[in-house]
């Protein structure tokens, strides 16, 4: 099966802040499973890297990022759906428009 672009959306809560959010991950996946895995994975890494005090890469070698990270809110990955993705360029847009 090809790759393709899917979205992943989890729900986001901060203690200090009433209501919920949606952290927004994109990447090259195989179905909606993988890319939430990416994505979830994409994360760790990056709070990881966070935790450490090293910079967050633009994307890991899995193509997926997580260069918004807010490390005081929870995400609540239970939750998160998978999707492919549109792009809201349209047919010749590309990700890295936006």
């Amino acid at each position: 099966m090809p790759l393709r672009y899917f979205e992943v959306d989890v729900p986001t809560k901060h203690t200090d802040q009433p209501g919920q959010r949606i952290h927004i991950f994109v990447g090259l996946a195989d179905d909606p499973l993988a890319a939430r895995n990416a994505a979830h994975d994409a994360y760790a890494k990056a709070r990881l890297l966070h935790q450490s005090g090293q910079e967050i890469p633009h994307e890991f070698a899995s193509g997926w990022g997580a260069r918004g990270l807010r490390p005081d809110w929870d995400l609540d990955w239970n939750k998160a759906t998978a999707a492919p993705w549109v792009n809201p360029h349209g047919l010749f847009g590309t990700r890295r428009t936006f």
